[in-house]
């Protein structure tokens, strides 16, 4: 569980992006968000081309990265692509939106689901964990309710449970990918 914790913890840290966008604009937030994803890609290519880095980089993060991501892409570069891409495509508020649904969907999913996860739906997701995603996405909602990133209720609510149900279903790709990039078309399909 501590593992856990120190990973979502970065995972908190990502609200840095929606808030320079949110603060500073479009333009600003793909530069800082398009550095972090070169030097993930970086990292990806260092680590598959070269054994010593590979092996060095997981004893150094070992806390930090999961067994599967031994042999796939890392979670960073899927969720910092899919940031960048939300940010690319889709208007403010609802890129806004999105990537907060992915940062405390994410981490609210894996902290309950670990910690009360008790009724099983699909692969290793519970229900405890959605509704814990769902709930975390809701709690967004009402907090941009109060900025100027105002949407319809409908479109947040909708939104919460695309991102929920994108997160269940076992894709062949990323969650840290798809989940965002989902609910912000849906909730772009919405406005």
């Amino acid at each position: 569980m501590s593992r856990l914790i120190l990973r979502k913890s970065l995972r908190i840290a990502a609200t840095i992006f929606p808030l320079i966008y949110y603060f500073s604009g479009k333009r600003t937030t793909l530069i800082v968000v398009f550095g972090f994803l070169c030097f993930f890609i970086c990292v990806e290519i260092f680590r598959f081309r070269l054994i010593c880095f590979k092996e060095d980089f997981f004893s150094l993060l070992k806390y930090y990265v999961k067994e599967k991501e031994k042999k796939n892409l890392l979670t960073a570069t899927w969720f910092l692509l899919s940031i960048f891409l939300i940010v690319v495509f889709f208007r403010k508020d609802i890129a806004i939106t999105a990537i907060l649904f992915l940062i405390f969907g994410d981490t609210a999913s894996a902290l309950f689901g670990v910690r009360f996860g008790r009724t099983k739906i699909i692969a290793n997701r519970s229900l405890e964990g959605s509704l814990a995603f769902f709930a975390a996405c809701l709690l967004v909602a009402i907090v941009l309710n109060f900025t100027l990133l105002v949407l319809p209720w409908y479109v947040y609510i909708l939104g919460a449970l695309s991102a929920t149900l994108i997160e269940i279903i076992p894709l062949p790709l990323d969650d840290n990918f798809t989940v965002g990039i989902f609910s912000a078309i849906i909730m772009s399909v919405l406005t």
